[in-house]
């Protein structure tokens, strides 16, 4: 029988996942200002690559991760799981068997590497060396994780991989401001960090063990499986080897080009702004098997469904951003205060709407990937890639953090407009796009925002911003709501009257 979610499932399992990951999120706003305080722009400089290396860690995997949440959903439904233990066996020794072989080729190279590409300053270079040694021996967990993780996607036990994910997002920003108590050295706030990846690994596989009982008992690897689960995460492997590079370069050539503190007044307005992908995330690992179990069976039902997640999305995110966009030196003031506020303001105003474009692509990107034409983001990947370094280089040479910034959101919204062109040519329902009058009110409302944006005056800023704010639930409700969501809002507010 064919794998498949209800509407219930989706909407339970994207509240578990919202959850996993706006509470870190929380510790996020709460403990960083703590942590630039106590630790010095420098070094939170090079906290800061830390986190990037942890999560570029996750490409070693081989997109084998993801290739696991499709076999095993679909083993779990035509009632195969006896398959499924060599299958994660398997894929389990080969992402292992890769990221040792990188592990050690890095700690081989890695102080050579280190203080060639990023400019670190010379008194915190001996403390630096050695916190990078400590995740370079970490990637065989961090990798093994995201196929232990991919075996609880397929089961739908999202209540378990948030619980652990809580864990993992509060100790990356709690522990750092514990270990300050005692001490700022940069290889005890890493030590901690990776002592946590390593307890995470052990939870996730306690769980696959009593998910899958027969996990234990049937460890065994055939090479027979390797096409099969190749043939599935070879294009993916693409992608995690191009998205990452593009996701981290900005920082990286600003510590390289720049400095270390220049990565701390783009990377911290990013590391908040960038939190709000959880709306996108926590809906695409839902809707992923969805897409992949229900394409060939309904076509339509599925495209559908792709174009409502793409509007909701627009829709939440769009006034939550619109307001971080025109207010974001007030907040950042609020924050960390106004000298931060007068280096990062700008990106923060950039990074925001690139976010949103991103937020939006996230739709079409899983659905290409769901129903099996993974080679069409990889190649536009692959494409996409030399232009934006070069780009992302000059921008950086030219302009600093600002010109990275700015490179940043030109690529979201290229990127946003080339993942719905695809996934509407690859599922046959491109439509005309014809010049109406939502077409009109859309760019009154864009003329709005940046009026918004641009006037100093706080209270006509304020007043810009509610006219904005009242137009965009008019054209909500008059052109982007169809009747189905209002019928549902409608009962949702008479149900509210009657409580």
């Amino acid at each position: 029988m064919a794998y498949k979610i209800s509407i219930k499932t989706i909407s339970r399992n994207f509240s578990f996942n919202f959850i996993g990951y706006i509470v870190p999120l929380s510790f996020a706003l709460l403990l960083i200002p703590t942590i630039i305080t106590h630790l010095g722009t420098d070094k939170f400089g090079v906290l800061n690559l830390a986190w990037i290396v942890i999560g570029y860690f996750g490409f070693f995997d081989l997109g084998i991760g993801r290739a696991l949440t499709k076999i095993i959903s679909e083993k779990i439904g035509i009632d195969q799981v006896d398959d499924i233990p060599a299958f994660f066996w398997t894929s389990f020794f080969m992402m292992l068997l890769f990221s040792t072989i990188v592990s050690i080729s890095l700690f081989l190279f890695s102080e050579k590497l280190i203080f060639s590409f990023f400019k670190i300053p010379v008194e915190i270079q001996l403390e630096t060396i050695k916190a990078f040694y400590l995740l370079i021996i970490s990637i065989p967990i961090v990798t093994t994780t995201a196929g232990i993780r991919g075996l609880l996607e397929a089961y739908q036990r999202f209540d378990i991989i948030n619980l652990i994910r809580v864990i993992l997002g509060v100790s990356s920003f709690l522990l750092p401001v514990l270990v300050l108590l005692f001490t700022n050295d940069l290889y005890w706030i890493i030590f901690s960090l990776v002592i946590t990846r390593i307890l995470v690994w052990f939870l996730y596989l306690a769980s696959a063990f009593k998910l899958n009982p027969n996990l234990k008992s049937v460890l065994k690897f055939q090479t027979s499986l390797i096409k099969p689960i190749f043939r599935l995460s070879g294009w993916m492997t693409l992608s995690n080897i191009t998205v990452p590079i593009i996701v981290y370069l900005d920082r990286i050539l600003i510590a390289s080009l720049i400095s270390a503190a220049a990565v701390a007044y783009y990377a911290t307005p990013y590391e908040v702004i960038t939190k709000l992908l959880i709306v996108p995330n926590a809906l695409t690992a839902v809707l992923f098997p969805t897409f992949a179990a229900n394409y060939i069976k309904d076509r339509s039902a599925t495209v559908k469904l792709s174009e409502k997640a793409m509007k909701y999305i627009g829709l939440i995110l769009f006034p939550l951003i619109s307001l971080v966009v025109v207010f974001s030196f007030d907040l950042l003031n609020i924050w960390l205060g106004k000298d931060f506020a007068k280096n990062s303001y700008l990106i923060l105003q950039f990074l925001s709407i690139g976010i949103l474009f991103n937020s939006i692509a996230y739709i079409p990107f899983s659905l290409i990937e769901g129903i099996g034409r993974p080679d069409i983001t990889a190649k536009l990947q692959l494409i996409e890639l030399p232009f934006y370094v070069l780009l992302m280089w000059l921008a950086i040479r030219n302009s600093g953090i600002y010109g990275a910034a700015f490179i940043y959101m030109l690529r979201m919204f290229i990127d946003c407009f080339l993942m719905i062109y695809f996934s509407k040519k690859v599922t046959g329902s491109l439509v005309e796009l014809r010049f109406s009058k939502k077409l009109f009110y859309l760019f009154l409302l864009l003329f709005l925002f940046s009026l918004s944006v641009i006037v100093n005056m706080f209270l006509l800023k304020i007043f810009l911003t509610l006219v904005m704010l009242l137009l965009f639930v008019y054209l909500t409700w008059k052109f982007f709501l169809d009747t189905e969501d209002k019928l549902l809002i409608k009962s949702k507010l008479r149900f509210s009257d009657h409580k």
